[in-house]
């Protein structure tokens, strides 16, 4: 047997109230929680921007060298042609500090693929914005076929 309980309006009225409260209360409480996790992800990302530009600031605070240098491995006589390995230009520090003992680390390789030579031209120490020139002319037994011009440097004395 099921019994009916009379409930009067306001009893009525405040449950529906309640009710619709606690729903209204959970909708904005996932909307909250939506916008949390949307401003977490903004955070994150701007983080990782910030590493990154740190990182950025931090090679720009140290030296560091880029080369503007020519390379030629053809014949400079065409009547009595002999191999050899040419190479002139410039070294920049284009970084903020002095790049302490930098050197140009050069490997070159006969056109058989035999090692034709690994050395390493000294440069200095090269200040803020200085620039070395490097001109070189190197006989060789064989024409050179493939070489690597490197400059290394340190960032301390």
């Amino acid at each position: 047997m099921i019994r009916m309980y009379k409930t009067s309006p306001r009893t009525f009225t405040a449950v529906l109230l309640l009710l619709l409260t606690t729903i209204l209360c959970a909708v904005y409480s996932i909307s909250l929680n939506r916008e949390l996790v949307q401003k977490d992800a903004k955070i994150d990302e701007l983080t990782d921007l910030n590493v990154k530009l740190q990182n950025q600031l931090e090679k720009q605070q140290k030296p560091y060298l880029v080369t503007a240098i020519g390379v030629s491995t053809e014949p400079r006589n065409v009547t009595h042609p002999h191999p050899h390995f040419t190479f002139e230009g410039v070294v920049f520090n284009v970084g903020s500090q002095t790049a302490y003992n930098a050197r140009l680390d050069i490997i070159a390789y006969y056109k058989d693929g035999a090692s034709a030579f690994n050395m390493s031209l000294p440069l200095g120490n090269l200040g803020r914005w200085e620039a070395g020139q490097v001109s070189k002319i190197m006989a060789t037994s064989d024409w050179i076929g493939n070489y690597t011009i490197t400059p290394t440097w340190s960032d301390a004395p």
